[in-house]
Order: C-alpha cells, then structure tokens, then sequence
C-alpha cells in the first residue's frame, strides 16, 4: 500500500486546497521520488508539517495533532489535511469547534499501516551532546518514530534522538555501509562516555578525535540523513527537509543517488533549494517534480496533477541527445528554484551572444535565462510545457528570423506566454559553408548592426515589460 497524495487547506499559506502529489515507486531508479522545489518562504515546510500531522494522528499512541493560531490560516480558520492511499482509501485531520487549535482524525481502510512508516527529518538537525540516560533504552524506527510530534515550533531540537544512536550502534555495520556511500574516507564513530556519567559521541579524523559538539554540520547531517534511510523498509515513506545542509556538491551529489536508490521501492520526499538534488533520469522513470509558490499571500502547487508520461518520455529524448547535454545541465535545474521571469533561447551559443547584445544596448534583464538554451528550436516546445505544467507565469521565447512557423505553434499551445522572432534569419553572421551564407542581427565583430539596434532595443524593452 502506497500514499497517492496528500490535499492541504488552512494550514498557514494554504488558504485553498493544495493537492502534493506522491512518486509511486515501480522498482526502476528513481521511481519513488517526490522532490518539493520552490523559493524561500513558499510553503515546502508546510507540507512536511502536514505529514508530520498525519504521522502523530495515526501513530501507535494515538496523539491527536495541535494547531496554534499561528499556524492556522487568517481567512481560513478551518484546517483540513487529507491523504489519499493507493487502492482507494483516505484518511483525513481537521480541527474542531469550538477550540479551533484541536483536531479529530478519522481513517479508512488500511491507512494505519501507511501513517506507521512515516519517518520525517526535519532541515534544523540538531541534538544534545551529552546524555545522561540508558543504553538498553535504545529506539528502534517504530519507537523513535512514535515519538515524532507535529510541533508549533520550528527547529526544535531533537531531544530523542540519542536513543537512536545507541541503536545505530548496534547495527554499526550496516549503518556505516550505508554512510560509506557518500563519505570516503569513513571517519570511526563510538560511543563513550565521560567522568560525569554523559555519554556522547566520539568521530575520530586522522586518529584526532572529536566530539559531535565540535564537529562541522556537513558531517553530521549526513549522520542524521543515513539514519533514517539504514533502517527502513520497503513501501515505507522518508521525508526529508533540506538534505544539502552544509554540504559540499559533490556530497549532495552522492546524496542525490542515494535517494534515487532507496526510491526503487521506497517514497522518499525531499524539499530542497538545491540543483543537485534533481534527478532527470529518477523523473523520467516516475519521479515527480512539485513546485510550490507564493501567489499573493496564498501557497500554490504545481502541477495540479503527476507530470505526464509524454512529458516523461520527451524527456528519456532529450537525456539521449549527447549533441546537447547542456539543456538539462546543472545551470538549467537551477530554474526551478526561481519565482518566475524566464527567457528561452535557442542555444548556448545565443544565451552569450543576448547578454553581449544586452550589454551593448544598456539595459538590464528583468529575468533569466533558461540554463545554456533549449537545445535547438524545435526544443522549446516541450522546455515550455514542462515550465507551463510547472506553474510558471512569466515565460518569453527568442527564435531565429526564419522560425515563424515554429514561434505561431508555441504561441497557439502556450498563449499567455509570449514568443519573438528577431528581424534577421540568424543571431550572427555566418559565411558559407556546407549551408548558404546569412546575415545575422549581428556583424563579424559580434556588435549590433546599425538597422537592427532600434529593433532588438524594442523587443528587449518588450520582454523586460512582460517580466515587471
């Protein structure tokens, strides 16, 4: 049994019903992966509070989640959380009158089983150095994870999650052969415990020993990401907020497959403001990409629905395209994680040319470049769904003077975008070769032409005005 999404209304930004959609995994790389992108202060949080709500509701013992004020939303005092299993059953939190902070739960079919592998990470991880308790007290997942409550508060800290430790510790081998997968070399950790009675952690480095106070966060976040992860089951759910937390991109990278790994036959959500962390090939092969926005005062998400299978498949074409790899690179992921104010170009070799003409005229982009271009123009068709599904408001296409044909079919599929062609058949000038000869916007110093600049002045004038 799986959980098919999840629907939010009145929990802070979520004034209307917010629909997060869940990666189901189907046992290919990937598959289970859900990955919530979005700008600070957009609601990523929100809905990681969510699942925490449905996990403490529905956990063993039964404790009913609490929502202040603060957490409510002001024109919408009524708070509403549902999820929804695969095959056909729910069950949903809402709160209750006339203490509007208390809430009652109901379930139907199967769903406790679901809540019961909830296992949440939050992004502030952090956990006393010391401890002064009991060793054969150790929490396993079941234990530690019925502990986990929805709290008013963020960035608490973790005060149970030394009894984890202990537990790890008893699995030491499996633990660090999860670790060893994105820390090479593996630094040595035990446990002791010094004259007062505390036990804490020890990292040995080089044979220098550390505490967990005095040890970088990187290292530690890793810590507390392969616990949960070590000991999960399939079918259960892993949520984790902000996994690149102080780490190196080369480690978020490592993290990045971890996850994708685990998802064959796992759900695991990530919030992330990190490129690293989108996965292409997890997407094509089922992950979901949900893009959460503020619009106004309220939180919007995007797609309403799963990304589609043709959106799925034109995107295996395009990750086989090795003529150019750069339309998927790193600097176009990065587009996800922007409000809006997109410009898609052609090809790499426009996106320099256009910040040289930009320079030239004086004026400054109101917006920002789809990564290296689209990777031909022909290409921007589907860059354009992909964004339109994703939500985006604000997106302008340049095209070559001789694709007329090609920007009237963008502007028919996608009409509240806008689509230019510039007067000349190509950007630059280019002699003839194997094809004819062209004169392009630009002369063979790569400057404006002088019956061009009046022009382009006005399409990039233009363009800025679509993007106030």
């Amino acid at each position: 049994m799986t959980l098919e999404r999840i629907e939010i209304k009145g929990l802070r930004g979520f004034e209307d019903e917010g629909k997060i959609n869940l990666a189901i995994p189907n046992g290919q790389y990937g598959s289970g992966l859900t990955i919530l992108v979005g700008p600070n202060n957009s609601g990523k949080s929100t809905i990681i509070e969510a699942f925490s709500a449905l996990s403490s509701a529905f956990s063993e013992t039964h404790k009913d989640p609490s929502f202040t004020e603060e957490m409510r939303n002001k024109k919408n005092d009524e708070i509403l959380i549902t999820a929804i299993g695969k095959p056909g059953c729910f069950y949903k939190i809402s709160n209750s009158s006339p203490l509007r902070s208390e809430t009652r739960a109901e379930a139907d079919g199967e769903f406790r089983k679901i809540c019961e592998g909830i296992f949440i990470l939050p992004s502030r991880r952090a956990f006393a150095p010391y401890y002064q308790g009991n060793p054969n007290e150790a929490q396993y997942r079941t234990e530690y994870r019925d502990q986990m409550q929805l709290s008013p508060r963020r960035g608490k800290e973790l005060t149970q999650f030394f009894d984890r430790i202990f537990a790890a510790e008893r699995r030491k081998e499996t633990f660090n052969d999860i670790m060893r997968r994105v820390l090479n070399p593996l630094p040595v950790w035990e446990i002791d415990r010094n004259g007062s009675g505390h036990y804490y952690m020890k990292f040995i480095y080089d044979e220098i020993a550390h505490i967990s106070d005095g040890l970088g966060d990187g290292l530690l976040s890793i810590f507390f990401i392969v616990d949960a992860l070590y000991d999960s089951n399939e079918n259960e759910i892993i949520i984790i907020d902000e996994p690149e937390l102080s780490l190196h991109p080369s480690l978020q990278r490592k993290l990045s497959i971890l996850f994708s790994e685990y998802a064959k036959d796992r759900q695991i959500v990530i919030a992330t403001h990190s490129p690293y962390f989108i996965d292409w090939e997890a997407i094509a092969n089922g992950a979901n990409i949900i893009r959460v926005v503020k619009e106004g005062r309220k939180t919007s998400v995007y797609p309403i629905e799963k990304i589609s299978e043709d959106v799925r498949e034109k995107l295996m074409g395009l990750m086989n395209d090795t003529h150019n790899p750069h339309v998927l690179g790193l600097d176009s992921k990065e587009i996800f994680f922007l409000e809006d104010n997109i410009l898609l170009v052609e090809g790499q070799e426009d996106v320099i040319y256009y910040k040289k003409i930009l320079e030239e005229l004086g004026i400054k982009l109101n917006g920002e470049f789809y990564g290296w271009g689209v990777g031909g123009a022909e290409k921007m068709q589907f860059i354009a769904r992909l964004l339109n599904d994703l939500g985006y408001k604000k997106v302008v296409g340049i095209l070559d003077g001789d694709k007329n044909a090609e920007r009237d079919r963008l502007h028919k599929d996608y009409p509240d975008y806008k689509f230019l062609c510039i007067p000349t058949d190509d950007l630059r000038t280019k002699k003839a070769r194997n094809i004819p000869a062209k004169n392009g916007l630009l002369d063979e110093n790569y400057k404006i032409r002088k019956e061009h600049k009046d022009s382009i002045t006005k399409l990039f004038e233009f363009i800025n005005s679509e993007f106030s």
